[in-house]
């Protein structure tokens, strides 16, 4: 949801800012307030890149935290850095139960970050600014971590110290053995039947809505828990669900990732959605959404695919290629990704919605464990427009 100069910026909500300068501002005092300098990857080049009470400035000068404040030189950030995720954190107690008042201006105009939903939480991101279309824009994210700013650290790729936990003593040296040739390439599946595929189980797994034109997809997913509760993780809202871009340290989307010159017909587009198959989750699935001002198109023209990548050596990759031409048809769920005890099992659906139907599916649990997905049977999405 796009909101307008100068008002309060809800969950989710995101406005464009101006290529100048930014001031960040987080009340009371006391907060830690931190950035992280994030790639088109989703990690930071390095931990020079983690900007804190202990390392004020990032390494292009761009973003620097002082008195609690952080400024942003936009016209400096590198290059390759595609967002600054802002942070914040308490020592004691629970981020809840502070309450936070969040200040970002650009110089035109000033935006409260609407902070709340959390619970037992101690490091909240706020916000990210981040690249759309040459030029920067604000998001609310509003998403709190249990595991504290060492957690969010991690997740962003920064290596933790824990200076608490004295390293074990080091192993005697084994007898050395002749290593195997690593192998360097990874073998692509495509799935072009119903016969599921097993795929081994990586901490994180990535589900990746693709599409090579310069038109722009969402891309969503329905989180299946084992009680039968389903999560919706999506940057935009649908009625009576609030955007939520994350699902505890679980679920997380990460936008938009551009590869090649879209708009030129040479690349291609993507959105990842990180998954950590924790027991709580039964099974994963992923919505590929075409937003109002996308223009005319179809998946069919487009392209649209969905891989998954559990960081081992195969990829599978399902294609929306039974797709009719219709431009009106705006939801495509091309299949469902199953946590199971031995892996990952990736079943292709490929199901439509049907024409102008801006519902979105329901997921229901069975108890065999088979997910059924019905199209045009969830909420009704609150608008349909470019969101991010």
């Amino acid at each position: 949801m796009n909101s307008s100069p100068g008002s309060a910026l809800p969950k989710g909500g995101n406005v464009p800012l101006g290529g100048g300068q930014v001031r960040i501002t987080v009340a009371p005092g006391g907060i830690d307030v931190s950035v992280l300098c994030v790639g088109a990857d989703g990690k930071v080049g390095g931990d020079a890149d983690f900007v804190f009470y202990n390392q004020p400035e990032s390494p292009d000068g761009a973003v620097r935290l002082a008195g609690g404040a952080v400024s942003v030189d936009l016209a400096r950030v590198a290059g390759r850095v595609e967002r600054l995720v802002v942070a914040a954190s308490v020592d004691t107690g629970t981020v809840a139960a502070v309450p936070l008042a969040v200040r970002v201006s650009d110089g035109a105009a000033a935006h409260e970050l609407v902070v709340g939903g959390l619970s037992t939480e101690t490091t909240v991101v706020l916000g990210e600014i981040y690249r759309r279309g040459g030029a920067w824009k604000l998001r609310n994210v509003g998403q709190g971590y249990a595991s504290g700013l060492a957690g969010l650290a991690t997740d962003y790729g920064i290596t933790v110290d824990d200076p608490g936990t004295p390293a074990p003593p080091a192993p005697p040296p084994p007898p050395p053995v002749a290593a195997p040739a690593p192998n360097l390439t990874k073998r692509s599946i495509t799935i072009k039947n119903s016969a599921p595929v097993l795929l081994r189980k990586a901490p994180v797994v990535r589900l990746r809505v693709a599409w090579t034109s310069g038109t722009d997809y969402e891309a969503y997913a329905l989180v299946v828990l084992t009680d039968g509760t389903v999560v919706h993780v999506a940057t935009f809202d649908a009625q009576g669900i609030p955007a939520n871009p994350q699902f505890k340290d679980l679920v997380r989307h990460l936008g938009d990732r551009g590869r090649g010159d879209v708009n030129r017909g040479g690349g291609s587009t993507e959105e990842i959605i990180e998954v950590r198959f924790a027991p709580e989750i039964a099974a994963v699935v992923p919505v590929a959404y075409s937003a109002i001002n996308n223009g005319t198109g179809s998946f069919h023209k487009y392209r649209v695919t969905l891989a998954i990548d559990s960081g081992g050596e195969e990829e599978v990759t399902i294609p929306a290629d039974q797709a009719k031409k219709s431009s009106w048809i705006f939801t495509c769920v091309p299949g469902i990704v199953y946590n199971r005890p031995d892996g990952v099992l990736v079943e292709r659906l490929e199901l439509y919605s049907r024409r102008m139907s801006e519902h979105r599916p329901k997921a229901i649990l069975h108890p065999d464990g088979r997910v059924e997905v019905k199209m045009d049977k969830g909420p009704l999405n609150t608008f349909k427009r470019d969101n991010t």
